[in-house]
């Protein structure tokens, strides 16, 4: 029987930094995407040797990925939210986390850290 791709747009294999967000997920930590297409983006979860605590399936994340700076426009990322659709840690050094993407657009990268330094401690205190 054959491989069949049955995807709907076609994949680029590339490492950028990102950040993930959902309201039962508060990390710190930058992690890699490992390939990007229109409708999807598999991450790469994990960050500096530590581990991390893996979403459901179902779950809505939110993820900023970082663009390479353009001098002209600023440092840019891709805002997407997604829900995850496989969590797969068959290789513990190398878990990863796949999600259809139902939004995305493109913002400047420091309207990303204003915004999350603005909700850190209302994070903050729900956490303690």
């Amino acid at each position: 029987m054959r491989n069949i791709n049955r995807r709907e747009s076609p994949r680029i294999e590339i490492k950028l930094r990102c950040h993930v967000t959902s309201p039962a997920l508060w990390m710190r930590s930058a992690m890699l995407t490992e390939n990007i297409s229109r409708s999807g983006l598999l991450v790469a979860w994990r960050s500096d040797g530590v581990a991390l605590p893996f979403p459901a399936v179902g779950q809505i994340v939110t993820v900023e990925v970082e663009l390479p700076a353009n001098h002209g426009f600023g440092q840019k990322c891709i805002h997407c939210q997604g829900s995850v659709t496989r969590v797969s840690s068959v290789d513990p050094e190398n878990p990863r986390v796949a999600l259809q993407v139902n939004y995305m657009d493109f913002r400047s990268f420091h309207d990303r850290i204003r915004a999350l330094e603005a909700l850190q401690p209302v994070a903050n205190s729900w956490m303690a």
